[in-house]
């Protein structure tokens, strides 16, 4: 297998936040050679010709036929790398040495997985405009649905928005058998299997999403507590009374409204809304929407 870094991202319908995402990718500076492979699962032509300028070895799915899980599997499976980045090609590297950070611990033989850092834009980021107010120093994860599961499973948080592993680790397990949270049933797998893990803080990236309106974000904090439920993670009564009663995100969110930060109700109701649609998702819902 060749010494390559394959940089495998899975792409529908995107605007100018993928058009950043491979301006920077084109200035990262490191010695090893990369390719980049792609799953595009959107409807029209304008995106997937845009990457068929980037890449030869892309694959395209009906958008109906797209399961994260599975997808992720699929575009692991183009790779010739043995090296495999999954960024979230809304997710900018901050620097032209992202990609050389991120595999150094690989190459050094230190652990097999690295998940790389992840930060909030600043408010005046022309990528991220109008992003979520309660993205910012990660308050959007507050509740505590994976506690104890990141302690059990190597103490870090996978995230595919910036993770980079071995080719062998997803050779023993992949991503398969979630519809949502596919990062943490790979996690589970990974360590379980007595790979290991680090952390990269200069592997640095930059990642925000917008939820103008209620159901866009019920509908996505619902499908975690899908993934969470696929993977093996109750969230239960008692965490969902415990996630409620957090004074300090209340007072937090009130100071936020009188300063004007809180621009939509998905943010106002954003303390409530989070723990109420992971348990109805973890519960109830059927399937991720």
């Amino acid at each position: 297998m060749q010494d390559l870094i394959s940089i495998a991202i899975m792409v529908r319908d995107s605007g100018n936040i993928l058009d950043e995402f491979l301006k920077r990718l084109n200035t990262q500076k490191l010695s090893m050679p990369y390719e980049l492979v792609a799953l595009y699962y959107g409807e029209g032509d304008e995106t997937y010709k845009k990457l068929r300028a980037f890449t030869k070895n892309i694959k395209r799915i009906h958008p109906k036929e797209f399961n994260i899980g599975k997808s992720r599997d699929l575009v692991c499976s183009l790779a010739h790398g043995n090296y495999i980045i999954t960024p979230s090609i809304d997710a900018v590297p901050a620097s032209n040495h992202w990609l050389r950070e991120l595999v150094k611990p690989l190459k050094l033989g230190v652990a097999d997985v690295v998940q790389g850092d992840i930060a909030c834009p600043k408010k005046d980021d022309s990528n991220f405009p109008d992003f979520f107010y309660w993205e910012r120093n990660f308050m959007f994860y507050f509740t505590s649905e994976g506690n104890c599961f990141i302690k059990n499973y190597g103490n870090i948080g996978f995230s595919c928005i910036n993770l980079a592993f071995r080719k062998k680790v997803w050779e023993n397990g992949g991503f398969g058998g979630v519809s949502y949270c596919e990062d943490k049933m790979f996690q589970k797998r990974t360590i379980t299997a007595n790979f290991t893990c680090t952390y990269s803080k200069k592997a640095l990236v930059i990642h925000a999403h917008t939820y103008k309106t209620v159901g866009s974000l019920v509908k996505r904090i619902s499908n975690e507590g899908v993934g969470w439920k696929q993977v093996g993670v109750n969230y239960g009564a008692r965490l969902l009374v415990k996630d409620l009663l957090r004074m300090d995100l209340h007072i937090h969110a009130i100071r936020a409204l009188f300063r004007h930060d809180l621009k939509y109700n998905s943010e106002i109701f954003f303390i409530i809304l989070r723990p109420v649609a992971l348990f109805w998702g973890n519960h109830f819902a059927k399937r991720v929407y």
